[in-house]
């Protein structure tokens, strides 16, 4: 199935979940990305945005590669993070043509981090590994 245009809304909590989360984006293993995730993808930072309501920052991403999910190879990914969500996690905000991993839970929420081309490998070994039907 190829999504045209898919949007992802999520805002990451600032409460007591929040070093939880910090934590998980910095320093999961493949694995728990594909635990964690109903959706994965690798794709190409396009636009990075503030949003003018709110405290959000909206990255669109244009999607090269689906670990898990729907596949949207070459459709387009919307994630609205928090705007601290750079500094409390320590993970680096991406410019435009950034390669990032963007995941995606069950409950909507999402988490963006950088995605080097060695980290790819390892999703792409963990994506080939039997899983249990869910």
């Amino acid at each position: 199935m190829r999504l045209g245009h898919f949007v992802v809304a999520a805002v990451l909590a600032l409460a007591g979940s929040r070093a939880h989360a910090c934590l998980f984006a910095t320093k999961t293993p493949p694995e728990g990305w594909y635990q964690w995730s109903s959706q994965l993808f690798a794709g190409e930072v396009t636009a990075l945005e503030k949003d003018a309501q709110k405290p959000v920052d909206v990255v669109t991403v244009r999607v090269v590669e689906t670990f898990k999910g729907p596949d949207a190879s070459h459709g387009t990914l919307t994630v609205q993070l928090s705007s601290r969500y750079w500094a409390n996690c320590k993970v680096e905000q991406p410019a435009a043509g950034a390669r990032v991993l963007v995941a995606v839970n069950p409950n909507g929420d999402a988490m963006l981090v950088p995605l080097s081309a060695r980290y790819a490998e390892l999703l792409r070994a963990e994506q080939a590994k039997p899983r249990p039907k869910q």
